[in-house]
């Protein structure tokens, strides 16, 4: 039977940590041992992997000895199996031999000693060959694995002009390459976790050694360690299983498919975890502003992005509003507007057989449908039905006389601010907050928009991602994290660690500020 937690380390911290952490190596209570007879053996295999077809097994007599060979079907490289196991294995030429000599004689794959019936399960189940010897009560797992995947390619959800273009994928060991190739420093701790009853699925928790907090990594682990689900293939349902605040529209968890976007917030002090099966990796903790910066913002030159992530804010904002705003102002305060805009907006409304809060709320759920019918098609055909669709509802209903120009255009715009934010998650939960506040336009005008506004300002400061403030460093105010907020500063500007991190090293940068010279002082001899 799979133990239900195990916990399994990739990459061995040092003792001391280990020691502070608690963690420990442990076998779930109630294993049992392999057997060590035949008839046992056989016995067990079949009451366990009974009825799967893709089970393989095969018997060798090597040197008088009776061995047995498991593997699954299909995650098994049978070139591998056959020149690195099987052919020697057929060269033994002593009369007896034992189970340390084997190790010796099949030096070609990697080899390691298990000793329990779960052990041995998940390792069948993960896609490596078990070696058996009649009368020993241990077994030998050889690594010739070989699982279907896809090879690495492009970022889709977050794609970039310029910077490396490389994504993860669903197979946890490439993906932990492709951040060993960015980092390459033995203080990038992988610490691998046994979840789910059936599935057996592994989470890894990455962070590097001497700068993020060890406390925040201890709780990473605690509260992976305590899931308890039958099975755990994807990266979502983790993410709700251990983020914080279950019941808030905003995540606390942030996702993404970059290998560089998780090895600069690694460096930063920040955690990653990774889920075998799945192309994503969740980052934490997780704020506010981490949803409105994109990965151009680091690969262009930092004035350009001073303006872009300023506007970004501002998209933000009046994905938010801007439908709000406009229904406060002609259902109730008039007379904040300009008189030849009021008579024109007003000329425009002349006929409409809905109230402007009904206007606002139809188009902004004609909008969600349409959008979300050209997120289901596929995407030569989504893109076309979103954007024609779009076009030709909005001008079929103007000229039916059901809504009118201006809502249209306000609508319109309101749906590309929404697109300008990079992190999808995040632009989902403005979506669902604009009916509310469209809601309490129309109800109260802009006292309504101003009271929900507070609430909702009051909820943003009162989450928290594994401990850390939400809308740090807005809330607690923190002038040195500012550098890279609303705007990014130069590179030389940022010497330190975000504090509300709380990292082992605050110092992450130690070059000197760039300085101008002078013509005379270079050596033009060569040139």
């Amino acid at each position: 039977m799979f133990a239900r937690f195990r916990r399994v380390k990739s990459v061995q911290p040092t003792s001391s940590a280990m020691t502070a952490m608690g963690w420990s190596e442990t076998i779930a209570d109630g294993d049992v041992q392999i057997p060590d007879r035949s008839d046992v053996m056989r016995a067990w295999l079949d009451a366990e992997w009974g009825h799967c077809s893709d089970l393989q097994t095969r018997e060798l007599e090597v040197a008088g000895e009776n061995i047995t060979l498991v593997w699954l079907r299909g995650l098994v490289d049978l070139v591998r199996l056959e020149s690195g196991i099987l052919q020697p294995l057929a060269q033994v030429s002593r009369r007896r031999i034992q189970m340390n000599e084997l190790v010796s004689i099949l030096h070609t794959v990697n080899v390691r000693e298990i000793s329990t019936k779960s052990q041995f399960n998940a390792a069948v189940a993960d896609g490596q060959v078990v070696l058996w010897m009649r009368g020993k009560s241990q077994s030998l797992v050889l690594d010739v694995s070989d699982a279907p995947g896809r090879s690495i390619n492009k970022a889709e959800n977050e794609p970039t002009l310029e910077g490396p273009q490389e994504a993860f994928i669903e197979q946890l060991d490439k993906n932990l390459a492709l951040l060993r190739k960015r980092i390459r420093s033995p203080r990038l701790k992988a610490v691998s976790v046994r979840v789910g009853e059936y599935s057996n699925s592994t989470v890894c928790v990455v962070y590097i050694e001497g700068i993020a907090k060890p406390t925040l990594v201890q709780e990473a682990i605690h509260r992976i360690h305590n899931i308890s689900v039958d099975g755990l293939n994807d990266i979502n349902k983790l993410r709700e299983l251990i983020g914080d605040a279950p019941f808030t529209l905003f995540p606390t968890t942030e996702e993404t498919e970059r290998p560089d976007r998780v090895c600069g917030n690694l460096l930063q002090g920040r955690i990653a975890i990774m889920v075998d099966g799945s192309p994503n990796c969740l980052l934490v903790p997780a704020q506010f502003i981490h949803f409105l910066v994109a990965v151009d913002d680091y690969y262009f030159h930092y004035t350009l992005t001073l303006f872009i992530r300023m506007l970004r804010h501002v998209a933000y904002w009046t994905s938010l509003l801007l439908p709000a705003l406009y229904v406060a102002l002609l259902s109730y305060n008039q007379d904040l507007l300009p008189t030849p805009l009021l008579v024109t907006v007003a000329a425009q409304h002349r006929g409409i057989p809905f109230p402007t809060i009904i206007e606002a709320l139809l188009m902004l759920m004609v909008f969600e449908v349409l959008r979300e019918a050209g997120t289901r098609l596929p995407r030569a055909v989504g893109q076309s039905v979103s954007i024609v669709g779009t076009l030709i509802v909005g001008d079929s209903a103007v000229r039916a006389g059901l809504v009118s120009p201006g809502m249209v255009i306000v609508i319109a715009g309101t749906g590309v601010a929404s697109f300008a934010l990079p992190a999808y998650g995040f632009v989902n939960s403005s979506r669902l907050i604009q009916f509310a506040f469209v809601v309490a336009a129309g109800i109260c005008g802009l006292v309504g928009i101003l009271i929900l506004s507070l609430i909702l300002v009051t909820h943003l400061v009162s989450l928290r991602s594994f401990g850390v403030p939400y809308m740090a460093p807005i809330a607690p105010f923190s002038w040195s994290d500012m550098k890279d907020m609303f705007i990014r500063a130069p590179w030389f500007a940022m010497k330190r660690r975000p504090t509300h991190l709380e990292t082992v090293n605050e110092v992450s940068n130690r070059t000197p500020v760039p300085k101008q010279k002078k013509a005379s002082g270079w050596d033009l001899s060569e040139s």
